[in-house]
């Protein structure tokens, strides 16, 4: 019995608790009543939801005549109207992913106000043959060529409550012979047979043409995506854990990985760590095509600085780490200084500034005779300076270095040396040298925050004063000697 293959499916395959309610997505076609007729016959407790996409004229009459039948069966039933095709081109998509967007939101809070376990729908083994040859055409990698799974999470719309597909393995004609046998009047939705939609196309046209080669095409796709479930859920538990391995850290908008530990997994997981950002990033856009996949692994493999993904994402590659991130990405170095205000800064005397994550800048004037104490560690410490104090203006001017500018380093006499030079030669890379903090006064610069001093402003022994600049890390970075 086809109601009974659904309701076992519904707890077997997906999971389901039968003693607790369901909301159920109807549009009135043949397989959401074959659905909600079973279900019904099954004792489930049932909310019926409909979403008029208002796209057709008859979209409005159809929903009354469903409210009509589902009071017949009596059932609770929740409709609301919604412009799609305004959405559609609000939110640039086009009119199947927006109508899918919309009515899934719609179902998913139905059954949230209604306290549900989640959302049935009546996707069956023909959409899942449809849906599955999508993905192929399109390029899709493995979690595209598995189709859709008995039970899943929609992430960017509910990251909580279960969607239920239990009719996978039963084919629409079981279904329209179910409800010709049980009398339910199917509402036609004329949508269906525009052949301008590419999944109509594959539905009257490519897919007869394929059985009709080959009579067991339909079943034969279907059994090859259960066995590649299989095999995908296999994967993605080395996929999560190459994730994890690869992934330095999570930032506001995008996903920081490391190239040497990503570089060194093998293909087939490098291009699940990024299906499984996209998806991270993305939520409620579809599978990730094998086009994007392959661009995104040139660009990472050769360090192009930045390639467009998918979905609004770009991957950014650095020296040593790649992001996916959306096209207004502002890379920080958290382990390097930078100066996020462009316009630079105020540093007064015994005062400090912000820099990026967490790092700060100091200036304080000190007794001779405390310098002298100092430990020599602390004297030639990196993060801290020791600069003579005389003609000193305050404040101290804080900025980034400007283009074809110039300076003459602790030990360079009589001679100036581009400061682009100076990062190259200090082997700090490109992306950090833009926004590197320079500590000034009166125009003149007195240090390349934690990597040098400027020879005019260098310690001539007969100071009573000290200017003493210090870089304070963040406190996940090595902590740096401090001035006792």
């Amino acid at each position: 019995m086809l109601a009974e293959r659904i309701t076992q499916s519904l707890i077997k395959d997906c999971g389901v608790n039968p003693e607790l309610p369901l909301v159920v997505g109807v549009s009135g076609g043949a397989d959401s009543l074959c659905l909600v007729h079973c279900l019904r016959e099954g004792g489930f407790k049932l909310i019926v939801g409909h979403l008029d996409h208002a796209l057709r004229e008859s979209s409005a009459a159809q929903a009354n005549a469903l409210s009509q039948r589902m009071a017949e069966l009596g059932l609770p039933f929740f409709s609301e109207r919604q412009d799609v095709g305004q959405f559609a081109l609000q939110n640039k998509l086009g009119i199947e992913e927006a109508a899918r967007l919309c009515r899934y939101r719609f179902l998913f809070k139905l059954a949230r106000e209604h306290g549900a376990q989640g959302v049935v729908v009546g996707h069956h083994a023909d959409d899942q043959v449809e849906t599955v040859l999508m993905h192929f055409l399109r390029g899709s990698g493995l979690s595209g060529l598995t189709g859709m799974q008995p039970r899943s999470i929609l992430s960017g719309i509910d990251p909580e409550l279960s969607l239920f597909r239990p009719m996978l393995q039963i084919y629409r004609q079981e279904i329209q012979e179910y409800c010709q046998v049980h009398d339910l009047e199917v509402l036609e939705d004329e949508s269906n047979a525009d052949l301008s939609f590419f999944r109509n196309h594959l539905r009257h046209e490519l897919i007869p043409q394929l059985e009709q080669n080959n009579p067991g095409f339909r079943r034969a796709l279907v059994r090859t995506a259960l066995t590649l479930s299989a095999d995908r859920q296999l994967l993605e538990t080395l996929a999560d854990e190459a994730f994890g391995r690869a992934l330095v850290r999570t930032e506001k908008d995008g996903l920081v990985f490391s190239r040497e530990v990503f570089l060194g997994l093998h293909l087939s997981l490098q291009r699940l760590v990024i299906r499984q950002a996209f998806v991270r990033l993305s939520p409620e856009s579809r599978d990730l095509g094998f086009e994007a996949v392959e661009r995104a692994l040139a660009a990472i493999t050769g360090g192009t600085s930045q390639t467009p993904l998918a979905g609004g994402l770009w991957v950014f590659c650095f020296e040593s780490e790649f992001v996916i991130a959306p096209r207004t990405y502002q890379h920080w170095h958290r382990d390097y200084p930078q100066l996020t205000d462009p316009s630079g800064l105020k540093l007064k005397r015994g005062g400090k500034v912000k820099l990026n994550a967490g790092w700060e800048l100091t200036a304080e004037l000190i007794d001779v005779s405390k310098y002298k104490s100092l430990p020599e560690e602390l004297k030639t410490h990196p993060l801290h300076a020791w600069l003579n104090p005389l003609d000193l203006e305050w404040p101290l001017e804080v900025r980034l270095m400007q283009t074809g500018e110039r300076w003459s380093p602790l030990g360079m006499v009589l001679k100036h040396q581009k400061l682009s030079d100076f990062f190259v030669n200090q082997k700090i890379p490109r992306s950090a040298r833009a926004r590197w903090p320079l500590v000034l006064s009166g125009g003149s610069i007195l240090w390349v925050a934690g990597l040098r001093i400027a020879q005019a402003w260098r310690l001539l022994g007969d100071e009573n004063e000290i200017l003493h600049l210090q870089l304070h890390a963040p406190d996940q970075l090595i902590d740096p000697v401090k001035l006792k």
